[in-house]
């Protein structure tokens, strides 16, 4: 027998054997290698949120300006003085189809870490529920805007429906572009997929959700005071680790039940949720419970609904802009709350909640709103943009808004 021929024989079904298990070796090795940048990127979208807000804010186009609030706006969104929020028009179209957003989902992807079998995750939502631990991430039923329109000193909104998915894949996934640039040394905001989408009030091309953010004042004769949230970095996938003000949250519908989405097409209501689950810690505000709260007739929500009747509650729209990171649009409120109201509708405060701390200032009376205090939170790094353009137009408009201030 020919030892050559036969050891030849064993060398090549060792090969062909090999083959295999080497290209599943390289799989996995390629996808532990994808998953680690994934967690890096991440971490950095974390840790450097602040600053790669900064970083796009600085590299706007000037003709995405329309104010000196830092957010993006057109000329009329931020309002010449605060309206009432039943003088904002909202309105309804026909429900979106998913495909529409088919190719910028696919360009979005490219930026996505690889499994073990070699696919890419589908999206940003699927990466940071799996790699990132955000298993409390939801992906419920939304008001998707399709557009923000200026009009007589007013606002009008367009909405149609929306999964909250949509808004981290085609969106929020900006934030997990401008951290790949920046850990990569290029300018922030220069990436494919910034550029595919172009226009950012191009609010048909992508999918998103409206940001309602509410500045919430207590005032009395002796001072008015405001509050702010520490926004948990483990727990929100949007904003980690940044001050924003308090409550802020998704325009969405308040339960699965589908009769809840024509019920809740109000912001009104959404801002109600809001203060329930933010200052009250009230589980069924999340809105994946198959009960609909009851506004008129449960607590905290008719409370709420009697304090706006009665005028101790004043809730008022100061304008729009899109973050600048995320392009994100968000409605940017004020309420102001008698301390009377204020005092017993929050007797039960809860300042450290799911999603964060609040801050609650001396006494719990809020923090001064005052001069040195607004700069100081306004000017903050690790201030959100929203938050920032809130406390800038509340100041400039404290006149109109009747609210007692320091020097």
């Amino acid at each position: 027998m020919n030892t050559g021929a036969v050891l030849a024989g064993f060398g090549l079904l060792i090969a062909l054997f090999g083959v295999p298990l080497t290209w599943a070796n390289l799989r996995r090795v390629r996808s532990e290698s994808t998953e680690g940048s994934f967690r890096r990127v991440n971490e950095h979208v974390r840790l450097r949120q602040s600053q790669l807000r900064s970083l796009a804010g600085s590299d706007t186009r000037p003709e995405w300006r329309a104010d000196e609030i830092p957010m993006l706006t057109k000329p009329g969104w931020v309002l010449p003085e605060p309206i009432l929020l039943e003088s904002v028009e909202v309105e309804y179209e026909a429900d979106y189809e998913n495909e529409q957003f088919t190719e910028a989902r696919s360009r979005a992807q490219k930026m996505m870490p690889r499994k073990r079998g070699g696919q890419r995750y589908a999206g940003y939502s699927e990466a940071l529920v799996d790699l990132a631990g955000m298993t409390q991430l939801y992906n419920g039923w939304i008001y998707r805007p399709t557009g923000v329109v200026a009009q007589g000193g007013g606002l009008r909104l367009s909405f149609t429906g929306g999964y909250y998915y949509d808004h981290l894949d085609t969106s929020e996934v900006l934030a997990y572009e401008a951290a790949i640039n920046d850990l990569a040394g290029r300018a922030a905001v220069d990436g494919a997929y910034r550029r595919y989408l172009g226009d950012p009030f191009d609010l048909r091309r992508r999918g998103t959700s409206l940001g309602v953010v509410v500045l919430t004042i207590r005032a009395s004769d002796e001072g008015c005071g405001f509050y702010m949230h520490r926004r948990d970095e483990r727990r929100v996938a949007a904003a980690p680790d940044t001050i924003h003000v308090i409550p802020a949250g998704e325009f969405s519908p308040s339960d699965i039940e589908l009769g809840s989405r024509e019920r809740d097409f109000d912001i009104w209501h959404t801002v109600m949720r809001e203060y329930a689950e933010e200052f009250l810690d009230v589980e069924e505000s999340y809105g994946r419970g198959g009960r609909p709260p009851d506004y008129d007739n449960e607590w905290p929500y008719r409370e709420l609904i009697a304090a706006k009747k009665e005028g101790v509650l004043r809730l008022y729209v100061l304008g729009a802009g899109l973050d600048p990171l995320t392009w994100k649009p968000e409605l940017l409120l004020i309420c102001v709350f008698d301390h009377t109201a204020f005092d017993s509708l929050f007797a039960k405060i809860v300042p450290k909640g799911t999603e964060g701390t609040i801050v609650v200032g001396p006494r719990g009376y809020g923090i001064p709103f005052d001069a040195g205090s607004v700069d100081r939170y306004a000017r903050d790094p690790s201030t959100r943009n929203a938050a920032q353009a809130c406390l800038l137009l509340a100041w400039r408009h404290r006149a109109v808004l009747g609210l007692a201030s320091g020097a």
